[in-house]
């Protein structure tokens, strides 16, 4: 029998050379705007959904920047996570289960800051190293 894994579909979104984060209600940690794609449901579909629901803007262009394993943040699981470079319409505004919305960037992040396991380690240096983000 297979351990449980879990497979996410996450966002990165960048303006200004910052990278957007977001912090769900009842925890400290920033991850990735994204989620776990319903049954059936395309990663990309998902990516979509999820964005409307969780900052209330719509995607208007993606493009696959590669999957990355690590153990989920939350539920100290295996994680998939297919990452997307994102662009969306509108203004991102807190929605559904999101406390808070932050544009990092590491020349004026908090060093008590929390951030996802797999945005921390392996998206922030690769967006970092191809100078999408400072």
């Amino acid at each position: 029998m297979n351990s449980a894994k879990i497979v996410k579909c996450a966002a990165a979104i960048i303006r200004e050379k910052s990278l957007l984060l977001t912090r769900k209600q009842g925890t400290d940690t920033f991850i990735s705007p994204g989620g776990k794609p319903l049954s059936g449901e395309s990663c990309l579909d998902c990516l979509c959904r999820e964005i409307r629901e969780e900052l209330n803007i719509e995607v208007s262009k993606q493009s696959y920047l590669g999957q990355f394993s690590g153990t989920s943040t939350f539920e100290d699981l295996p994680i998939e996570m297919n990452v997307y470079l994102v662009e969306i319409e509108g203004e991102p505004r807190a929605g559904m289960e999101i406390d808070e919305l932050m544009w990092y960037r590491s020349d004026n992040a908090r060093q008590d800051l929390k951030i996802g396991s797999i945005f921390r380690d392996s998206i922030i240096p690769l967006l970092t190293s191809k100078r999408l983000i400072v």
